[in-house]
């Protein structure tokens, strides 16, 4: 064994009885007899000794353990449409950290895409109501990002998905004894149709709350034209602020800019509004546009400051 080989060695065991500081102190006056890759498999070595709990159980170290590692906590980043939504961070109770929860919440992801956006490239049959059968969509050839075939999901699989999700993206129903499962909003499929899947609001004293939440980057942009559907059915706004202690259906967690409607001059005027069983507010706007002359106020978030604008 090479004078290297057994520096490493000798660091590993000692790295396992010192705290951080010493370590690190350790590593710096003995690095001279360390090649860098050593010095890189060491750090690595010590920064999860360092991070685990006081009752330490050292394990085998090995390059392939670093990579596999270091490709887990990658794989959690950024899935984007692959995933059906931006990575979720609501999606259930618990940590979310076994295999079990992994799986449901993979499901549900998929589900989400299929559901918004996939019905008719899949020749789903799905209802106008957004409906589409249970048993339908576990003969679908398609795999979820936790790599689980959709078809080895079981019925009770997708009724433990529905439940988990704390946005309640998801309804189930059961007709002539035929299990539905449809996506309450955030529909792109034109088979879908407002009136069928959302409840209209007549009034405005309906809505205590209808506000629109994006960030400061998209403001300009709005305030020249208005808010967009894009390629969504419908322009959503939520029925409760971040402020309110549950999860905020319709907002990202993360906005910085929320943007009011003035309900009564939107219905006044004739625009359509409904309302989803997951209390999200939805809107077609007039040609898939909400003019900035319906914004009654907008303000910034957490500061709620107001943002003065031309209507």
């Amino acid at each position: 064994m090479c004078a290297a080989s057994r520096a490493t060695l000798a660091l590993r065991v000692l790295c396992h009885r010192q705290s951080p500081s010493s370590a690190s102190t350790l590593l710096s006056s003995r690095s001279r007899l360390l090649s860098p890759l050593s010095r890189h498999f060491f750090l690595l070595l010590h920064m999860e000794s360092s991070s685990s709990s006081s009752s330490f159980h050292s394990k085998p170290f090995s390059s392939a353990s670093a990579s596999a590692s270091y490709s887990s906590r990658r794989s959690g980043r950024g899935r984007g449409r692959e995933s059906g939504m931006r990575e979720d961070r609501n999606r259930g109770g618990g940590s979310g950290g076994d295999a079990e929860s992994e799986r449901i919440d993979a499901l549900g992801r998929l589900l989400t895409r299929i559901l918004r956006h996939m019905a008719s490239e899949l020749n789903l049959d799905m209802r106008s109501d957004g409906y589409v059968r249970v048993r339908d969509l576990l003969k679908l050839n398609m795999t979820t990002y936790a790599k689980v075939p959709l078809r080895s999901h079981t019925v009770e699989e997708i009724k433990k998905a529905v439940k988990r999700d704390n946005k309640q993206r998801f309804s189930l129903s059961e007709e002539d004894g035929e299990l539905l499962i449809r996506a309450n909003q955030g529909h792109t499929v034109k088979t879908v149709t407002s009136e069928s899947l959302l409840k209209p609001i007549l009034s405005a004293d309906e809505v205590q709350v209808c506000v629109h939440g994006t960030y400061k980057r998209n403001l300009e942009s709005i305030l020249q034209s208005g808010l967009k559907r894009m390629t969504r059915l419908h322009v959503h706004f939520s029925s409760a602020l971040p402020t309110d202690e549950k999860v905020i259906s319709g907002m990202r967690k993360d906005v910085n800019i929320l943007i009011y409607l003035d309900v009564r001059k939107a219905l006044q005027d004739g625009m359509q509004l409904y309302i989803s069983d997951n209390k999200v507010i939805l809107t077609e706007g007039f040609d898939g546009i909400v003019p900035v002359k319906y914004f009654e106020k907008i303000e910034t978030w957490p500061r709620r400051e107001l943002v003065p604008f031309e209507r």
